[in-house]
């Protein structure tokens, strides 16, 4: 029930604000939602039933508010594939510690505890993050309207991309929700899976990092290879009959994940400044949302490895629509 009214506050914000026209959030903004979520936080701590569902809906809402903030961000960014790594990879970074925090310090063991925990950490990052942050500038549309023109219409063409991130989500976090269950009801034990889970986050996290304080190069636009990489991993959870196999499906898949996915979103903003940027937190959120919903059915229907197979060759729509909008640029170029 807690997940459901998480799930629910954040589908209202990531798909309720551009809805609404929101094409940025201002500092104000980004107060209000960091202050309703410490608020939160800190209050479920000591509610029950209805009440303490309330306080997670306003932490989802809260948390899909700061995920629009941090998508618009990176959209209007200079550079945007530095931008998009960059988030990705601080929000990586932050998790794997964060999980390691609180295995460590047994915060599972008491909900109070582990919220207070969680108030402490949130504290931490929004503190810093609300020093740093600056409102962005308004993305500008590929190609401007001529002064005294009517307000051009979105080209369908142009929401491809956000199609593709969709269905790029359908396939991976829908696979993983089950591939645990999946790998141990086939009698494989694992062991210390959080911190396995923690280290596959950091090591990813440093991955982007890395990429953002490198020279630009063409590899940044490569989608081609961390799809492949991604779709071996998935395929390694699904067959493997060991845990050291599973950890490593796990660690590639989460590696080529998180580079395929800012890449993605940093390729899909260029292809549309204008819209795409409010719209790639909902089309993730939607993606997510519809995958294990799927997967579910599938391993309901006794037909897991359909799914499995499609969460595979999700991981190379990102390249093969990359490849056919080069080729329909060049086609109207020639």
């Amino acid at each position: 029930m807690i997940a459901s009214a998480y799930m629910l506050g954040q589908m209202v914000t990531t798909l309720g604000l551009p809805a609404l026209k929101f094409v940025r959030l201002s500092r104000a903004h980004a107060i209000a939602a960091v202050s309703l979520l410490m608020a939160s936080v800190l209050v479920s701590a000591s509610l029950y039933s209805q009440a303490m569902l309330a306080c997670w809906f306003v932490i989802g809402a809260a948390c899909g508010a700061l995920q629009f903030l941090g998508a618009t961000t990176a959209a209007a960014a200079a550079n945007r594939h530095s931008a998009f790594a960059l988030r990705l990879a601080v929000t990586l970074l932050v998790s794997g510690l964060a999980i390691v925090a609180v295995q460590l310090t047994g915060g599972f063991a008491g909900y109070a505890f582990l919220m207070l925990q969680l108030g402490v950490v949130f504290l931490a990052i929004t503190g810093v993050g609300l020093v740093l942050y600056r409102t962005p500038a308004v993305a500008s549309p590929v190609h401007p309207p001529v002064a005294g023109s009517a307000k051009p219409a979105v080209r369908p063409d142009r929401l491809v991309g956000l199609v593709v991130i969709f269905l790029l989500f359908v396939g991976q976090p829908g696979f993983l929700a089950y591939a645990v269950q999946n790998v141990q009801q086939r009698g494989v034990v694992l062991e210390h899976l959080a911190y396995a889970i923690a280290f596959c986050k950091t090591a990813a996290g440093l991955v982007l990092l890395v990429s953002v304080v490198r020279p630009p190069d063409k590899v940044k636009d490569d989608l081609f290879f961390p799809g492949v990489v991604v779709a071996v991993g998935v395929l390694g959870m699904a067959v493997t009959s060991d845990a050291v196999s599973f950890m490593l499906s796990l660690l590639l898949w989460e590696l080529g994940l998180n580079v395929l996915s800012a890449r993605l979103q940093a390729a899909v903003v260029q292809d549309n400044p204008a819209t795409a940027g409010p719209w790639l937190v909902g089309a993730i959120f939607l993606g997510a949302a519809a995958g294990p919903l799927l997967h579910g059915l599938a391993i309901q229907a006794r037909i897991p490895m359909v799914f499995a197979v499609y969460a595979s060759l999700s991981a190379l729509i990102p390249a093969a629509w990359i490849y056919v909008r080069g080729q329909a640029i060049q086609t109207k170029a020639s």
